[in-house]
């Protein structure tokens, strides 16, 4: 049994410095198989703490801080680390968890309006407006994946959030792609073969996608968020030891 549950221990020879050498594509099957019974576990106590529907905000923002240490090799205890998260996350989470709530029922409202509506209105109206819908679906859905990896990892306000979620959505294309083609064969294989794939959703589904979503874009935010937290951070503190109060 230790085996598979001594998740505290690390495996026999493996090191900082190795896992550290390691190329990005081979450090993510890497610590996919080392992890894999801790995202198991997890993704159920993920579940659960989305019961309540109005904390899945937090529960979102805690399991991206588990799975993004895991899929940079960091020290990481699925537990304690999710419970902590969700406590300091709670208020925030929720907020943004409302927002997103409310943006994907009033576009889905709009479009369920615009496509079998009695709208008195030209085809072309109703083709742009149909389009104006779906770029802003594609900057909630792809900004999601941005936004709770941010929260857990910068002190960033509700609006930066949204707003460099909304940045790196537009310009982070091909990371957006592959993320999106995950989820698509995620989707298809458990509705292709349904009901033998019940257990995918329940047992693995939302930490493999927090998983392999981190793996992708915490580079991208150590290089274009954490940078300019850093530079500015530095500068703040320079110009505190220039002008001292008195």
């Amino acid at each position: 049994m230790g085996i598979f549950f001594n998740f505290n221990k690390e495996g026999k020879g493996v090191t900082k410095q190795d896992v550290a050498s390691e190329s990005p594509i081979k450090r993510f099957f890497t610590e996919f198989i080392h992890r894999f019974w801790q995202l198991v576990l997890l993704n159920a106590i993920y579940l659960l703490a989305c019961i309540p529907i109005i904390t899945i905000g937090p529960a979102t923002a805690a399991m991206n801080y588990v799975c993004r240490n895991f899929s940079q090799a960091k020290p990481a205890y699925f537990f304690s680390d999710f419970i902590e998260k969700c406590k300091e996350h709670f208020k925030q989470g929720i907020l943004v968890g409302i927002i997103q709530l409310a943006v994907g029922a009033l576009l889905s409202t709009s479009l369920y309006s615009w496509v079998y509506g009695e709208f008195d209105a030209p085809a072309i109206f109703r083709t742009v407006a149909v389009v104006v819908i779906f770029i802003f679906g594609y900057l909630l859905l792809f900004g999601s994946f941005y936004i709770y990896p941010m929260m857990v990892s910068f002190d960033l306000k509700i609006k930066q959030l949204i707003r460099n979620s909304v940045i790196l959505a537009l310009t982070q294309f091909w990371r957006n792609i592959v993320i999106f083609l995950v989820l698509v064969a995620l989707l298809l294989l458990t509705y292709l073969f349904w009901p033998l794939t019940l257990p995918l959703p329940l047992f693995l589904g939302f930490t493999l996608m927090a998983y392999v979503s981190n793996a992708l874009i915490f580079p991208v935010l150590e290089r274009y968020v954490a940078a300019p937290v850093q530079e500015k951070t530095a500068e703040s503190v320079e110009k505190s030891e220039e002008d001292p109060a008195e």
